[in-house]
């Protein structure tokens, strides 16, 4: 036992002390960067003695040689360097060796696509954002704030980004597409848009506070199921038109749509206004005074107008 142990300690003092006349896996440099005897060695069953250096530089090294910044070779140190160098070398700015460096505004907006990340340049993020619409939809800008002209001039790239959301009308009524699209769902539209374009956004949330507005600018609307809501007044309901009829919004003005004409009159669409139309919409004309319309309202038909 004492044999193995102090084969053991001898086979290590040699290894360490980098022992000649033994067979290597391979050729050492001609000029290695540090001395063999503080590299890891290793001795395999059948294949002898194997060498590795470490796969790093010195920190020295790393700081006189910029161009190894952002490398494996160096990433486990930490040190920066001056702004001046930085921005002399635009490749090293967004690195970790120039976190700390304040950039001016020129060379931020400059290099917008390579600085958007750097912590130097987040002061003039909305700046750097604005040169590219590209730049302005991507990850890095998620917290800029935009102006109003940026985001109106492009509206369908910039209608779903937060530094919008403050201009989102303003954009959604830039397109009526756009209006009726899924990120322009929580818009609140001005009447007067909503008005114009009432067919296309007589669905859309921003519009139903003007309903009826909507539904009384087109009758094939405000007869439609989207209009069953609306409110709809009586000098619209009975206009003379007699689609009028199906439109649930004037349901109670019925009788009054009904004694308009003799065919609505005596159709069954207008039974259920027998109760509700007036004496006097059934005594102006003596066609609807017969009608089956005023058969509860006239039941002397003697008492109709000649």
């Amino acid at each position: 036992m004492i044999t193995k142990v102090t084969y053991l300690i001898a086979t290590i003092l040699s290894v360490k002390a980098f022992p000649q006349n033994i067979q290597l896996l391979s050729q050492l440099p001609s000029d290695p960067i540090e001395q063999p005897d503080s590299w890891a060695w290793g001795r395999h069953p059948k294949e002898g003695f194997g060498y590795k250096a470490r796969n790093s530089l010195t920190l020295e090294q790393c700081i006189d040689n910029p161009e190894t910044a952002g490398t494996v070779h160096c990433d486990g140190y930490d040190y920066s360097y001056p702004v001046e160098l930085c921005i002399s070398m635009p490749r090293l700015a967004p690195l970790k060796v120039c976190a700390d460096a304040k950039f001016p505004k020129d060379f931020c907006v400059s290099n917008a696509a390579n600085m958007v990340k750097a912590k130097g340049c987040q002061k003039f993020l909305t700046d750097m954002c604005i040169m590219d619409i590209s730049l302005a939809t991507s990850q890095p800008c998620a917290d800029a704030q935009y102006p109003k002209d940026f985001c109106t001039s492009n509206a369908n790239q910039m209608v779903k980004t937060k530094g919008c959301q403050k201009f989102l009308t303003d954009m959604c009524t830039m397109d009526i597409n756009l209006a009726t699209s899924q990120p322009c769902a929580d818009a609140e539209f001005p009447k007067d848009f909503c008005v114009a374009n009432a067919v296309k956004l007589i669905k859309a949330n921003g519009c139903q506070s003007y309903l009826t507005d909507l539904c009384t600018a087109d009758v094939s609307l405000a007869v439609s199921s989207d209009c069953a809501d609306a409110k709809l007044p009586k000098e619209f309901c009975v206009n003379g038109d007699l689609r009028m009829i199906k439109a649930k919004g004037c349901s109670k003005f019925l009788g009054d749509i009904c004694s308009q004409s003799l065919e609505l009159a005596n159709s069954a669409d207008c039974l259920p206004a027998q109760k509700s139309v007036s004496v006097f919409r059934c005594t102006r004309s003596r066609d609807i005074c017969l009608s089956q319309l005023c058969e509860l309202k006239v039941r002397d038909k003697g008492s109709c107008p000649q």
